[in-house]
């Protein structure tokens, strides 16, 4: 048999959910934060990939031999660190101008944020996983 090793990384997004993960568009069981689990399946060509909600992973075509033992690493969104930061930065700004200069950039400066969100929901609910073969 061939084994199909994932291993999912320490993030901060997303840390308290777990990611479903699809075999050959059959769900095969979920990962938590951390985790690592095995699979067992036949050789041949295989499609693999993680989901979360309606945001997912890639999917990957796997060839599988024999006495292969595949690992694959899931993370989620690469930046998602940096989103909370950066929000809150943008808030201190904007509430620093305001009080010291009587500028309002918050407007202004949220619209990145709801351009990703857009992304995110829309055009980039495919890539928010990424799923790699290390």
């Amino acid at each position: 048999m061939t084994t199909i090793i994932f291993k999912r990384t320490l993030k901060g997004n997303n840390r308290l959910r777990d990611y479903k993960l699809f075999l050959d568009g059959k769900k095969i069981g979920t990962i938590a934060n951390g985790q690592i689990k095995k699979f067992e399946t036949t050789p041949g060509q295989h499609n693999v990939m993680a989901k979360i909600d309606w945001w997912s992973s890639p999917k990957i075509s796997l060839l599988l031999n024999d006495v292969d033992n595949i690992e694959l690493t899931i993370s989620g969104y690469k930046n998602g660190n940096w989103i909370v930061p950066i929000i809150i930065g943008i808030f201190g700004f904007d509430f620093i101008s305001r009080l010291l200069f009587h500028i309002n950039y918050g407007p202004t400066l949220i619209i990145p944020a709801y351009i990703l969100l857009v992304y995110y929901l829309t055009a980039g609910q495919k890539t928010y996983l990424t799923l790699v073969e290390s």
